[in-house]
């Protein structure tokens, strides 16, 4: 692929979200498994480094997010009625728990200064980070399970809840 095939493509916004959707999901989970490791290691740089890893990946979900609210008016208009449901619904939850992403993130960032000016508290800080990236990663996992509906008809066994709009 040419290189400005490719920068074309990123232009595009429904392109750059499915190209980083799985950040907040994937990213997440592997970045949990990283610090419970470093936790239970009991080691500063693991935990550092799980620390690190959960901020970023929770943070991602900014960029996700902006790319889909770029991209929603052009891919509704491609979808069936079903599909607009679906895109509506996940958007509506993209609204409502996104925002523990970033609430992650900051939590994440906080633990890591906690631990670097209090040694003593560094696997208790952690810990706390470990449970908010699991609400994180539900959300986030709720949140991708609706957007996979928008464009797979084979995954819509329901139709979706209604929105706040109708």
């Amino acid at each position: 692929m040419e290189l400005d095939v490719i920068l074309e493509l990123l232009e595009d916004p429904a392109y750059r979200h499915v190209l980083l959707n799985h950040l907040p999901v994937t990213g997440l989970a592997m970045s949990w498994i990283v610090l419970a490791w470093g936790v239970l290691e009991a080691r500063w740089r693991s935990i550092l480094f799980g620390l690190g890893l959960v901020a970023a990946t929770s943070s991602s979900a900014w960029f996700v997010m902006n790319a889909g609210d770029d991209a929603y008016p052009f891919v509704f208009d491609l979808l069936d009625g079903r599909g607009q449901a679906w895109l509506d619904y996940h958007t509506e939850l993209a609204d409502q728990w996104g925002a523990l992403l970033y609430a992650n993130a900051a939590v994440a960032g906080l633990a890591a200064l906690i631990g670097h000016f209090r040694p003593l508290l560094r696997r208790p800080a952690a810990a706390i980070v470990l449970l908010t990236t699991l609400v994180g990663l539900v959300s986030a996992g709720v949140i991708a399970e609706a957007g996979g509906k928008v464009r797979h008809d084979e995954f819509r066994l329901t139709d979706p809840p209604q929105t706040a709009g109708e």
